[in-house]
């Protein structure tokens, strides 16, 4: 059983399944990765997204950060009232914390959901806000805390052709542990929690490097499709979080 089920069953409390790959699917015959046929859902995903108009991605972006505060909120409820009972300090969505000290966000592109009206939900509710900065040299990206969308400076050529930007290079370091919640952005998703990116490896490789922290991806509906390919070093979500509900292990909490 590949760690990244090791890991959802853990956060689940259930019995990992321990079940024999397919010999087509045998990761010790698959060589190199599926490049091609990753390049093949980017083209056909980017078609998706572009055919959301900017009113359309705006509401569904809006109902996604609704849904996103809900799920932090009841969780946060719902642990809290189980705690005196000797309850486990969990909550009753997802298995979120019962305190999330830290919410990393990111500076949307065009063509990703919104999630700029969290920030300053969670700098009222005192929680970190964190988002990505992406090291000059070598692309490692790391968790740097703001308070405000306003200390972000350009990042020109340090990502890519996406020319994004980003906490200054002096904003304060965040390892995310068990107490933060990553917010996950992607071309698509599939029903088994597995993310399309952009190509990059950003996530992948930040994700792996703090395997305790919660990864919530964020994406309109028709992003969400049955199977995706995949590689060894690919992430795997805790939920997804779409305009028509929240989705997790694996499929569909409400």
């Amino acid at each position: 059983m590949a760690q990244e089920d090791e890991d959802t069953a853990r956060r689940w409390g259930a019995a990992p399944r321990r079940e024999a790959p397919p010999a087509d699917d045998d990761p010790s015959r698959r060589t190199p990765p599926a490049v091609a046929e990753k390049a093949r859902w980017r083209r056909r995903m980017r078609a998706a997204w572009r055919e959301l108009s900017p009113a359309a991605l705006g509401a569904i972006s809006a109902a996604i950060c609704r849904r996103l505060r809900t799920l932090l909120e009841q969780a946060a409820q719902g642990a809290t009232a189980r705690a005196g009972a000797g309850g486990p300090p969990w909550g009753d969505l997802g298995g979120l914390p019962r305190e999330v000290r830290g919410l990393m966000l990111y500076a949307p592109m065009p063509t990703e959901v919104d999630v700029s009206p969290l920030l300053e939900w969670a700098r009222r509710r005192g929680i970190a806000v964190l988002l990505p900065w992406i090291e000059p040299a070598g692309g490692r990206m790391e968790a740097r805390r703001v308070g405000s969308w306003d200390e972000l400076v350009p990042a020109p050529g340090r990502m890519g052709p996406w020319r994004l930007r980003q906490p200054s290079d002096d904003a304060p370091r965040w390892v995310p542990g068990p107490d933060t919640v990553v917010v996950v952005p992607g071309l698509a998703f599939d029903r088994q929690g597995w993310r399309l990116g952009r190509g990059g490896g950003y996530y992948d490789r930040f994700l792996a490097r703090c395997p305790a922290a919660w990864r919530v991806a964020v994406a309109p509906a028709r992003m969400v499709v049955d199977r995706l390919p995949r590689d060894p070093h690919d992430r795997r979500m805790d939920l997804i979080v779409t305009e028509d509900g929240v989705h997790g292990p694996w499929w569909g909490i409400r």
